[in-house]
């Protein structure tokens, strides 16, 4: 271009000459100009060649011009832009211009020339990295702004106010900011904002495509056997309208444990009897196209033991959820259903028959039967179990005052929560105290647990507000040392619960631990975080009795299913099962090796000798009860062998683990070790994506529950179904971004 005159002398254009040639441009018609090719020369961008230039922007920033007919360039007046890529800004000259907007600009051809390998980096360049990797700061006044606009809204809308610590509200406001950046004038709001009804539409869109996406990766997983799915049956609280749930799991092929919520859809069937469930599952199933393998047993399932759901699934594979038996289990234990059903029949004895008859029937047509279970139908043997078996009417009255103080400690509860005293127990240095609820799993513990440490501020509480007769409540039928016993007794209860509900690893083999830890807590022993063997001392004499109780409840409500054991055995941690029977090993061998016998159609023999391995001292519950360190002479005599010589289950028993994989996951031990155990891996992956409990679909219904408010309840059943289906699957791909790209 040293061809071309280039004149930016203000004293070559006159003032009137100047005027006409900015009304005739705008900023984004001058880019066109300087973009077009057919006459390039034509516009171009010249440098501001005052001798002082303070700002950095004027690097990359010139001033647009036009050819005049004798050759030179005049300047148009009231704009800047980019010698690169031509973006073009409105700009007023004279000292009273700034180029703050102008720093901002991140130009895309200067961009893509940085990649290039040839390119020099300028100093305007490293000025504009360091401006897109620190954020502007807001000044004060600005966020104050902002502070008030929230603070309307929520006041104005009653909405919470975590609502602005909501992950969702951050993303879509830092994306409505990056598509803000690429304009360069003010935007409408109307632009950036859509209506309910397009969301609405969007919804079920986006749900579709999803389901579109995930079908095949279903169909994929049970094709290789490895997909569980929980069922349940819920309510919700304000239209009574009946929904089924159906969440799923499987190990990847990259041996990674994956699960979402597969639906949440209205149950349309005329009744709740096993058969109509289970149309109402194999409708679902069929949508993505699972029917056919949940036909021919490929699809496991883990459900509770309501009646319906029983019958639904009878002949499948399926796991009865571990966490409600124990619930369950406590509450016999406890004769807390007794206790309930005491009271119902004294509260229908004062109700007049026609309303009697009116909410049996109600109640018969709306629930899920969810509660209703095969637990209380097992009556232990006498003879083997006495305590299991004495009935309430026949407690001396010690055991009854371990019962006073559970029920009297529920009263104090409610007692407390309707007078409003929680806060005054804060302010003493106690815990608010938490209240129990029968169809929460283990809230008595963290209920007797709360009234045991701040039991001497709610005595001050009382009797102070005693003295002023504005409420009265006697402890007297609270035994401190019953109380302290119970929350001893109770507390390993709660920490299984806890265990068996991770969602972020397998836990088909913590029914193992955790029985085996409960029978060693009950039986009066148990572990310190040494790894020390400590003995239970009872403070109340009535203790022993309920102890005694729950181990033989455990023992005759709870029955290993072989793939507990099987699964246990597949974890590098538990695989000799040093704390099972020799019966239930040989059980779960057999078991193994009838599955390697699918896989691979192997014919095996086997023959069965015992050996126990010595006992090691571990610290964490699930440490407590893994096999002892290997060696070189590990003894695995104890297991069944087989003359089959290349026998994957015996090479596995008998070979040294590295300490790596010794870890509370077992799927990293099997996806590194898939090519020398084809057929274990295999089974691995079908075992544990079976979950030991059906929490996962139980959470759905605590999101649906939240989903359908009194400002939502006009929300559609099906709009319910997608909106907790795109959650669930936002909820995956947040953590796997790129889930769907594999």
């Amino acid at each position: 271009m040293s061809d071309i005159d280039i004149s930016s002398s203000n004293d070559s254009v006159s003032c009137t000459s100047r005027s006409n040639l900015t009304q005739q441009y705008s900023a984004s018609s001058i880019e066109n100009l300087l973009k077009q090719k057919d006459d390039s020369k034509q516009f171009m961008v010249i440098k501001n060649d005052q001798k002082k230039l303070s700002s950095l922007a004027w690097s990359i920033f010139g001033f647009p011009a036009k050819r005049a007919e004798d050759g030179s360039y005049q300047r148009i007046i009231g704009f800047a832009s980019c010698f690169n890529c031509k973006d073009t800004y409105a700009f007023q000259s004279g000292g009273s211009g700034s180029t703050k907007h102008l720093l901002r600009h991140v130009c895309s051809k200067q961009s893509s020339s940085l990649s290039s390998e040839n390119n020099q980096e300028g100093p305007m360049d490293k000025f504009i990295k360091s401006k897109k990797s620190a954020p502007l700061k807001l000044i004060a006044q600005d966020r104050t702004t902002i502070r008030d606009e929230f603070t309307k809204w929520i006041c104005s809308s009653i909405r919470p106010f975590n609502i602005v610590s909501d992950p969702g509200l951050k993303t879509t406001l830092k994306a409505i900011i990056d598509i803000c950046q690429k304009y360069h004038g003010s935007l409408d709001i109307e632009d950036l904002l859509v209506t309910p009804t397009t969301i609405s539409n969007t919804v079920n869109q986006l749900a579709d495509h999803y389901r579109s996406l995930i079908r095949p990766i279903l169909i994929e997983q049970a094709e290789a056997g490895v997909l569980t799915v929980c069922p349940d049956l819920w309510t919700d609280n304000l239209k009574k309208i009946n929904y089924l749930g159906l969440t799923v799991y499987f190990v990847t092929s990259n041996y990674e444990l994956t699960s979402f919520d597969l639906c949440c859809s209205r149950y349309d069937e005329v009744d709740k009897t096993g058969e109509s469930v289970l149309q109402a599952i194999r409708k679902q199933l069929d949508i993505f196209g699972l029917l056919p393998y949940m036909d021919s047993y490929r699809i496991s399932f883990t459900s509770d033991r309501g009646a319906n759901i029983l019958k639904a699934l009878k002949g499948y594979p399926v796991i009865h959820c571990f966490a409600h038996r124990i619930n369950n289990i406590l509450k016999l234990a406890f004769y807390q259903n007794q206790q309930k059903k005491a009271k119902k029949i004294k509260k229908a004895s004062t109700t007049p028959a026609k309303k009697q008859q009116k909410k049996c029937l109600y109640v018969c047509d709306s629930s899920s039967d969810s509660s209703s279970s095969d637990d209380d139908s097992t009556t232990p043997s006498p003879s083997k179990y006495a305590e299991a078996n004495t009935l309430l009417s026949d407690l001396p009255p010690k055991l009854k005052e371990i019962l006073s103080t559970i029920s009297t400690c529920k009263k104090l509860v409610r007692h407390i929560k309707v007078k409003g005293l929680n806060k005054d127990i804060e302010e003493l240095g106690g815990i608010a105290l938490k209240q129990e609820c029968i169809v929460r799993w283990l809230s008595m513990s963290n209920m007797l647990e709360s009234i045991d440490a701040s039991i001497e501020h709610v005595r001050s509480i009382l009797s102070s507000k005693s003295l002023k007769n504005e409420c009265s409540f006697k402890l007297n039928n609270i035994n401190t040392d019953a109380l302290k016993d119970l929350i001893r007794l109770i507390s390993e209860f709660k920490n299984v619960s806890v265990l068996v509900q991770t969602g972020t690893r397998p836990s088909l083999h913590m029914a193992y631990i955790c029985v085996s830890k409960l029978e060693r807590h009950l039986n009066g022993t148990d572990v310190d975080k040494e790894g020390e063997i400590i003995c239970i001392d009872d403070r109340h004499e009535g203790t022993n009795f309920f102890r005694k109780r729950l181990i033989q409840l455990l023992r005759c409500k709870f029955t290993f299913d072989e793939k507990h054991l099987a699964a246990a055995i597949l974890h590098p941690l538990y695989r000799k099962l040093t704390f099972a029977t020799t019966y239930s090993k040989n059980i779960a061998l057999l078991y193994i090796r009838e599955q390697l016998n699918d896989i691979f159609g192997l014919n095996q023999q086997h023959f069965t000798t015992n050996s126990e391995p010595v006992q090691k001292k571990h610290k964490s519950m699930e440490d407590q009860f893994a096999d002892p360190d290997d060696d070189d002479s590990c003894d695995v005599k104890s297991t069944p062998t087989t003359t089959i010589k290349n026998d994957e289950l015996e090479k596995y028993l008998r070979m040294n683990i590295e300490d790596v994989y010794k870890q509370p996951n077992p799927l990293p031990f099997w996806r590194d070790h898939q090519n020398k155990f084809p057929g274990l891996a295999l089974l691995a992956r079908r075992l544990f994506s079976i979950p030991v409990t059906s929490a996962g679909v139980e959470r759905q219904f605590s999101s649906a529950g939240l989903t359908i408010s009194q400002r939502r309840s006009s929300l559609d059943p099906d709009t319910v179904n997608d909106v907790l289906f795109v959650r669930s699957v936002q909820t995956l791909l947040q953590s796997k971004p790129d889930y769907f790209s594999k």
